[in-house]
């Protein structure tokens, strides 16, 4: 992927990050639920289109463990983000509120990291369909970015830390990006070997993890946040548009 789409990816995270600075008590609780909605659809259609097939075209019955292992992990690593990425903007009374923030901001920053991974590879086909994912990515880590702010800061003044803390998270992301698309070196060179392509094992064990965690982010996120379990129609619309653009891109 080209380097102007990492400093976009970047640009747009640290935008969200700096956002509940300017909005102050301004925060439209609803439109962030609709993009996190919208980003949540596009991110499972994607990972059902066209991250699931590449991942298991080996037939390896171990992808499918390492999808299950992600799933939970992602479980997990909720105890420690309290929902963050997925829209919840609420920290709850703690008496070291300092350590559950710390831990908030890297759990988040991994749950960053690893949606960057599919980033960096070429499993997409083509780039088209490599940009489609992206700008999915990008309609996420925005408003995660934003709640993650939200809640670090809390109607506080912009400071130097929460500026480098917004900026540090922005370069999540990208950085998955640049790890996967190191480990795919490998993988250029049995290109060349066996004249097609091919994904060594251990970097299909990788995708099928954050396959995993996809499915449960982009799952909760479009159920949880709805009151009752009832979609609003601003939800309903967003969750078929995100889909719907996902699918055109099998086409493009």
């Amino acid at each position: 992927m080209s380097g102007w789409l990492f400093l976009l990816l970047a640009g747009s995270t640290f935008t969200g990050g700096l956002l509940p600075f300017a909005l102050r008590q301004n925060t439209n609780d609803t439109l962030l639920k609709t993009l996190l909605a919208f980003g949540g659809s596009f991110l499972f259609s994607v990972t059902i289109l066209y991250l699931i097939p590449e991942t298991f075209e080996s037939g390896d019955k171990l992808v499918g463990v390492f999808v299950l292992c992600g799933f939970f992990f992602q479980i997990i690593l909720e105890q420690f983000t309290g929902g963050v990425e997925h829209g919840h903007l609420h920290l709850h009374e703690h008496k070291n509120e300092k350590l559950i923030k710390a831990q908030i901001f890297f759990s988040l920053s991994l749950h960053s990291f690893m949606e960057g991974i599919p980033l960096g590879t070429d499993m997409f086909g083509n780039a088209n369909t490599q940009h489609t994912f992206f700008f999915g990515i990008m309609l996420h880590e925005l408003p995660a970015a934003f709640a993650l702010s939200s809640i670090l800061n809390h109607g506080k003044p912009l400071q130097l830390k929460s500026f480098v803390m917004a900026l540090l998270y922005a370069l999540m992301a990208p950085a998955g990006a640049l790890l996967s698309h190191v480990l795919s070196m490998e993988d250029v060179a049995q290109v060349h070997e066996h004249g097609h392509h091919a994904h060594s094992q251990g970097f299909n064990y990788l995708m099928a993890f954050i396959i995993g965690t996809f499915l449960h982010i982009s799952t909760i996120i479009l159920f949880e946040n709805s009151p009752n379990h009832r979609f609003s129609r601003y939800k309903i619309i967003s969750v078929m548009l995100g889909a719907l653009l996902a699918s055109m891109s099998l086409w493009v």
